[in-house]
Parts: structure tokens; sequence; C-alpha cells
């Protein structure tokens, strides 16, 4: 879980950096961010899809890749968060299956 939480937190302040994003999509964001991170922080362990939290993720990052008005530097964040989500949800249901060390792989930085 903590994985899906880093990576909603950085598609939160990448989105509140950029004001070409409409308040809409940033307040989505925003919203995903602090349910996650409340839960997160309430101790719950079960009953939390980290897959729901990154496909949600996922969902507003693919609108944000469509906006022609983004900056080229910020659609370059963008794309990296949305690299991090597919290697989390990939992680996550590999993890779901059990967890086989030798198929274990470091995730990329971001730029």
């Amino acid at each position: 879980m903590n994985l899906a939480l880093l990576v909603a937190s950085m598609l939160a302040a990448v989105v509140q950096s950029t004001p070409q994003i409409s308040a809409t999509i940033k307040q989505i964001v925003t919203d995903i961010y602090a349910s996650f991170s409340a839960i997160v922080a309430s101790g719950v362990t079960t009953g939390v899809n980290p897959t729901t939290v990154l496909t949600a993720l996922a969902s507003v990052v693919a609108a944000l890749k469509a906006d022609p008005n983004l900056p080229a530097d910020k659609l370059a964040l963008i794309s990296a968060i949305d690299n991090a989500i597919l290697a989390a949800l990939a992680a996550d249901k590999v993890a779901q299956q059990g967890v086989d060390p030798s198929q274990l792989k470091p995730i990329e930085p971001l730029p």
C-alpha cells in the first residue's frame, strides 16, 4: 500500500503545481490522495486494495495525458508517474499471487 500512497502523493504534487490543469481534476486527485492517506494512517490493512487506488489514479493520468494544454515538462512527469502506476499495478498483481523473490525487480526511478 505504501507504493500506491507514494504514487498518489507524486501525482498530487505534480497536478497541484500545474496551473493548466483544471480545478476539477486537481480536486479529484486531491480527494483520492487524501482518502487513501487517511486509510493508510488509520492502520486498516484489510479491505483496502492498492489496485483500486492505482486504477483510479491511472484513469486521472490518462485524462491528463490527453490534455493538449499541458506543458511538455509536466507531461513528461505525468508520463513517468503513469509508468510508476503501471509498474505498481504489475507488482501488486504478482504480490496477490504470492511473493517469488526471484521475480522481484526494482522499479525505475522517476526522472
